[in-house]
């Protein structure tokens, strides 16, 4: 998979070693010669201390050649970690699609559009849908390895750029968002229909600033739309193609096999091939395993030194 494959996603639940077992997959890709970054969403700083590159940032940054001949990589030069920046990544995708600087100024201020980037659900998701996709068309790196965001539904992710799509794309949004004739600005016009009359009482809650935010961000945004769908379509061609591999990271347990046999069915529902599992679990040494040794430890045990010779061998040959 890491020879034949450009981009391997981890999935998964948090707490069964998804950066771990990112960073394990990266060391091994450079080992093998292919140019490696390994991204991150998480702040915590599980891949830095993984890889032994300190803080991570916005930018690759170059594993250093002790942590390389560590990590049995016998060339430096080819292993990189970088920890996607969510927000950057949604400023970036404005900055693209819109060219006038003050308002770029007004949707990087407005209260909503710091809501929708920041809180909403499945917002990390996209953002780290963007991020894999910058990455991927810069075309400097042979595999991308992409730890996702914890979730205790695996198909977020997945399912993120689609949904984003859908939500920008509704008659809904695109209606709010369409100024009045004549106008280039947002009126409350359009909230004094009666289907309106649910946000008007809900602004004497949340005053008449939630509204004035709203109706700027959909007029400033409005030249946006189109852009965030089409970039969510690029993302889910990207994620459907065969140069791209699903690795569901688990903990060997009932539950967690549940959910991961259930994902698969669903990606296969989906048209996209399941490029393999990865069962997490350490297990500590056995410790003493023969007979005999056994039999020597039993047998000078105080507790059992008035068992008979016979009954502490039968006891250790079990």
């Amino acid at each position: 998979m890491l020879r034949e494959k450009s981009i391997v996603v981890c999935v998964g639940p948090g707490g069964v070693g998804k950066t771990t077992t990112a960073a394990a997959l990266g060391a091994l890709a450079a080992r093998q010669g292919r140019r490696t970054v390994v991204a991150t969403i998480d702040p915590a700083p599980r891949l830095a201390d993984a890889l032994g590159v300190g803080a991570l940032s916005g930018e690759p940054i170059s594993v250093g050649e002790e942590a390389c001949r560590t990590l049995g990589i016998g060339e430096p030069g080819r292993l990189w970690a970088v920890r996607l920046d969510t927000q950057r990544a949604f400023a970036a995708l404005v900055e693209e699609q819109v060219a006038d600087a003050e308002m770029r100024r007004r949707i990087f201020a407005n209260g909503i559009y710091r809501q929708i980037t920041t809180t909403l659900s499945g917002s990390q998701e996209y953002a780290a849908t963007l991020a894999l996709f910058d990455l991927a068309r810069r075309n400097q790196y042979d595999l991308i390895v992409l730890d996702t965001p914890p979730t205790a539904n695996a198909l977020e992710f997945l399912e993120a750029p689609r949904r984003i799509g859908e939500a920008v794309a509704s008659p809904a949004l695109q209606w709010f968002a369409r100024p009045p004739e004549r106008s280039g600005r947002f009126s409350l016009q359009r909230l004094r229909s009666g289907g309106a009359m649910v946000l008007r009482r809900l602004a004497k809650f949340v005053g008449s600033q939630f509204l004035d935010d709203i109706g700027a961000f959909l007029v400033d945004f409005n030249q946006v739309l189109g852009g965030f769908q089409q970039r969510a379509q690029e993302i889910d061609r990207l994620l459907r193609g065969e140069r791209v591999g699903f690795l569901l990271v688990l903990s060997p347990e009932r539950a967690a096999i549940e959910e991961a046999l259930f994902f698969q069915g669903r990606l296969r529902a989906a048209g996209i091939p399941l490029a393999g599992f990865i069962a997490n679990r350490v297990h500590p040494a056995p410790g003493i395993c023969e007979a005999s040794a056994l039999r020597e430890r039993l047998a000078a045990q105080p507790g059992l030194a008035g068992w008979p010779p016979e009954d502490i061998a039968f006891t250790a040959d079990r």
